[in-house]
């Protein structure tokens, strides 16, 4: 018939769900979130004391980097840190996307969308980067792959990092937001180290596109000369742009967490920005950069948010993915909120000690038990 997840502590801020609720799913689909539920034929699977939250969503991942390294695991890191649905972070471009579709999004379970780099390159060598030579930064190329693969791709990445761009300063921004603009789609911003003030970047940017690596410690960034979240970045935030964590190797300074936290400024949305160098390093995987934030001073139903109902509302999706409310996709994660002292670690090679850790212990994708650390 079923399963039905019961005794655990749902938490679903999104949906306005939360407590000791049990959840029915069938037919790929949640239909029942209250106490109580009888079985009715369901198989039972029983979560006492663990949080079950909506599938995660990795906003902000990379699953063809170097068009082999992250690829051939990609299911298996999903299914075992409790993420459903991953969105990769620019890996290709217009020449070489449909090499990933075919090769890793065709043959993956783990539910996938992308945001296609305006470099027709992608990111096929780190080592001199994709914008260096300007021509790759093709409109017309980009727009032509968006729409033959508009199924898959959410909308323009772009990396205006100085080591990338170069001495082409804001133009691959701006040519990002031409090519958003003609499919419909949302611009993805790398703006570590950008070329100039990350404000003159934000002021090019639309309502609904996203800025990656905000927290990061090198070049101009968020917080003005007195340490403070400048009144510009605030006013990108009024008007809809979504702050991303998009953690990675090099993106996240916990100082700099530190300041935005005091002013009450968290992430619209936490990512891992993964690869297999940053799974082997200070990221590891979604659930530990969520750790991490909680043990900064982030609250849980925040924490939460911003691996569920924030990134589902981002990629256009709110309501069927990231969700707990009935009717939505059956996608969940049962996660064990472990209590201890355990070491978390920056970009920077900075540490704190958190309170809490989030280890997976049940992932159901599409209704169907998908990967179990713990006998249910």
């Amino acid at each position: 018939m079923g399963v039905l997840l019961r005794g655990g502590q749902v938490v679903d801020p999104g949906a306005g769900l939360a407590g000791a609720l049990d959840v029915r799913v069938r037919d790929g689909l949640v239909t029942e979130v209250r106490a109580g539920l009888a079985p009715e034929g369901d198989t039972v699977l029983d979560v006492t004391g663990r949080l079950v939250l909506p599938g995660l969503i990795d906003l902000h991942a990379h699953c063809f980097a170097g068009a082999a390294d992250f690829g051939p695991r990609t299911d298996d890191v999903a299914r075992s840190t409790g993420v459903t649905t991953w969105v990769d972070g620019g890996s290709t471009g217009a020449g070489n996307f449909e090499g990933m579709r075919e090769w890793v999004l065709s043959r993956s379970r783990v539910r996938m969308f992308a945001f296609l780099n305006i470099s027709a390159i992608g990111l096929t060598y780190l080592k001199i980067g994709e914008l260096n030579h300007l021509a790759y930064a093709d409109v017309d190329a980009a727009v032509g792959a968006a729409r033959d693969h508009a199924d898959l791709i959410l909308g323009i990445k772009v990396r205006n990092q100085i080591e990338v761009v170069g001495e082409a300063g804001l133009e691959p921004l701006k040519r990002a937001v031409r090519a958003a603009d003609a499919i419909g789609g949302r611009v993805m911003l790398h703006c570590t180290n950008p070329p100039r003030p990350l404000a003159e970047l934000l002021a090019l940017m639309r309502p609904g596109d996203i800025v990656s690596h905000f927290l990061h410690g090198r070049g101009h960034g968020i917080l003005d000369g007195n340490g403070k979240v400048s009144k510009e970045i605030r006013a990108a935030r009024e008007r809809g742009i979504v702050f991303d964590v998009a953690h990675g190797r090099m993106h996240v300074n916990f100082p700099v967490v530190r300041a935005a936290f005091a002013e009450g400024f968290y992430p619209d949305t936490i990512s891992s920005d993964l690869t297999s160098g940053g799974a082997a390093g200070c990221v590891k995987d979604l659930p530990t950069t969520m750790g991490k934030f909680l043990s900064l001073g982030m609250p849980l139903p925040d924490v939460v948010r911003a691996v569920t109902a924030n990134p589902a509302k981002a990629i256009g999706r709110a309501g069927r993915l990231g969700t707990l409310k009935p009717g939505a996709v059956a996608d969940v994660a049962v996660f064990e909120l472990e209590e201890g002292a355990f070491d978390y670690e920056d970009a920077h090679g900075q540490h704190i000690t958190g309170r809490h850790r989030f280890v997976p212990a049940l992932t159901l994708r599409a209704g169907e038990v998908w990967w179990r650390r713990l006998a249910a």
